[in-house]
């Protein structure tokens, strides 16, 4: 029986097959707030019904179908990197995300700006400003995916460097204001020449588990930070209204007052089952 055990592999979502290793499921459900005694039970079950080709999307779903039996906010929480993907399948709300979430660590951002380079004109996803000592003015490019197993590539953070050298040999020549850091931000893992690169080259690379504890899904887990996707009942027709609304932060819905949400047309009772939602996640209560 233990050879059995030993022998199952499992399919990524990339095709790619590895060792099933239920030390990850245990990992990352602690990671989303779960007890140990609760973790270590699921990851009990999982290794009871999986078999040998198991895809990840099904030890996925069969994980958050057992949490969310116990722990709602726990499977919500576990199922971040889905939920990032459900902002597609255009990068806008990704963009749109990004820089709400550097507003809570306290940046002024500006997204979709037309900017003069020495070349060519640039659009520029997100152009983020902070005063903390010395002023930074940076230009992020912002990779989105919307399928699992793609990833952020060399050719990817070459393009951005060099968009990032063009913008700023136009300021040198008095074409608009340069920028001092130049980030590229994805919602999915980079490669090891992507990451090689940009750290040679300075730039900051915020991908999903990149850097080491400072990752994409740190800087959201950190401050609560979730997408409005990773509420249950978000489906895409609310995720619409939400976004033509400007809200795309878990947060904002707890945060914003009723004759602001008002204005995503959605009725009130749709709005308070969300705002009850969005409570449950982040552990508070809103009192307005």
């Amino acid at each position: 029986m233990d050879g059995e055990r030993l022998a199952i592999r499992v399919v990524k979502s990339n095709g790619q097959v590895e060792d099933f290793r239920p030390e990850k499921i245990l990992r990352t459900l602690r990671r989303a707030g779960a007890s140990r005694k609760l973790a270590e039970e699921i990851v009990k079950k999982i290794e009871a019904a999986a078999y040998d080709g198991i895809t990840t999307r099904e030890i996925l779903k069969l994980v958050k179908e057992m949490i969310s039996q116990r722990q709602p906010p726990v499977a919500m929480r576990y199922g971040l990197k889905e939920a990032i993907m459900r902002l597609g399948p255009a990068g806008f709300a990704f963009e749109n995300f990004v820089a709400e979430l550097l507003k809570h660590y306290g940046y002024e951002t500006k997204l979709r700006s037309i900017v003069n380079g020495k070349c060519v004109q640039h659009e520029v996803d997100v152009i983020a400003e902070k005063s903390d000592g010395d002023f930074i003015r940076a230009m992020i490019e912002c990779k989105f995916h919307n399928l699992p197993g793609n990833s952020v590539g060399l050719k990817d953070v070459l393009y951005t460097y060099a968009r990032f050298l063009d913008l700023n040999e136009a300021a040198e020549r008095g074409k608009g204001k340069g920028f001092d850091e130049v980030w590229l931000v994805s919602n999915t893992k980079a490669s090891s020449d992507a990451t090689k690169y940009a750290e040679c080259r300075g730039m900051r690379l915020i991908c999903w588990r990149y850097p080491r504890g400072c990752g994409l899904e740190k800087m959201i887990e950190r401050k609560k930070l979730y997408p409005v996707t990773v509420l249950r009942s978000v489906d895409r027709g609310t995720l619409e209204k939400l976004g033509q609304a400007g809200i795309v932060l878990v947060r904002q819905l707890v945060d914003l007052e009723p004759d602001q949400l008002a204005r995503t047309g959605l009725g009130k009772k749709r709005l308070k089952a969300l705002v009850s939602e969005a409570e449950q996640l982040l552990g508070e209560k809103v009192v307005k």
